[in-house]
């Protein structure tokens, strides 16, 4: 009986180290493979990508307004990456340098803290931002890493549950400005919608 027991247990070792051999072959990383975002066939098609937008509120000071957090899915490019969108931004630029985000950078300006369920979790990332018109709005974008261990693999997992708040923390690139706080409280509705838009990035092989 042990026998047999450890004949199964290595015709699964040499399987899988099979099936692993041709993308670590390849250069891809072990975790990749893992969250799926590398097949394990050669050939085999990358899960899909998608997106969905949350509604919140940002606060600079004692100014409010309604933005808008895309939060979206890229397997075979970008992974996981979330965007912050502020209308009406030049009217705040008086307060907050947003001119200063628009180069990028390597400084971990922007955190991103979710509670929900017994959970919490942050993290704090760089981010780059785009100006998209004085009506249009700044968007401010993090993303995470595609090789490796993704920190917003966590944050994405928390958003597909109801109820999660979210609240993103904007430092300004000028230190004696004031932080832009958004908050963004996922709905049912939001929740299902980014469990189909993120399940390329969420989901593993096994």
């Amino acid at each position: 009986m042990r026998l047999r027991i450890g004949v199964a247990l290595a015709v699964v070792v040499i399987a899988v180290a099979a099936l692993l051999a041709g993308p670590l072959s390849r250069g891809d990383r072990l975790s990749d493979i893992v969250t799926g975002r590398t097949p394990l066939l050669a050939g085999a098609a990358r899960a899909p990508g998608g997106g969905a937008d949350l509604s919140g509120t940002a606060a600079l000071g004692t100014d409010q307004r309604p933005v808008t957090l895309h939060v979206a899915c890229d397997p075979g490019g970008t992974g996981l990456s979330a965007a912050l969108i502020v209308p009406r931004f030049a009217e705040l630029a008086p307060r907050f340098d947003f001119a200063g985000l628009e180069s990028g950078g390597t400084a971990p300006l922007t955190g991103i803290l979710v509670s929900g369920a017994g959970t919490v979790r942050s993290v704090r990332m760089p981010v780059r931002g785009v100006a998209t018109g004085a009506d249009s709005g700044f968007t401010l974008t993090v993303a995470g890493a595609h090789r490796g261990e993704d920190p917003l693999r966590g944050v994405a997992l928390a958003l597909t549950q109801p109820g999660t708040k979210l609240t993103w923390t904007q430092a300004s690139p000028r230190s004696q400005d004031p932080a832009l706080t958004a908050t963004v409280t996922v709905a049912e509705t939001d929740a299902a919608a980014l469990k189909g838009a993120l399940a390329g990035c969420l989901a593993a092989p096994f």
